[in-house]
């Protein structure tokens, strides 16, 4: 299993970043419910092709929590921010 990032969808693609480097590109359809854009996956690949993914929520509400506490930063520091 290798760690994906949902980067965004287009046309039905879904547009993996795969963690270190890489993108893949796969069907909507083999992603879970529920997903979304900024969510991370532990992601089955086969021949280079994506057969399969699960949520990583752990990894998910980790970065999610230190992308908060630098937007945090920023407004302390009297960053405008939106």
């Amino acid at each position: 299993m290798v760690s994906a990032v949902l980067d965004r969808i287009e046309e039905g693609t879904a547009v993996l970043l795969l963690d270190g480097s890489g993108r893949l590109n796969c069907p909507v359809d083999v992603l879970p419910a529920g997903c979304r854009p900024g969510m991370w996956l532990l992601v089955q690949l086969e021949d280079g092709k994506v057969v399969g993914a699960e949520l990583d929520p752990h990894k998910t509400a980790e970065t999610g929590a230190r992308i908060r506490s630098k937007m945090d930063e920023l407004r302390r520091r009297g960053r405008v921010l939106p």
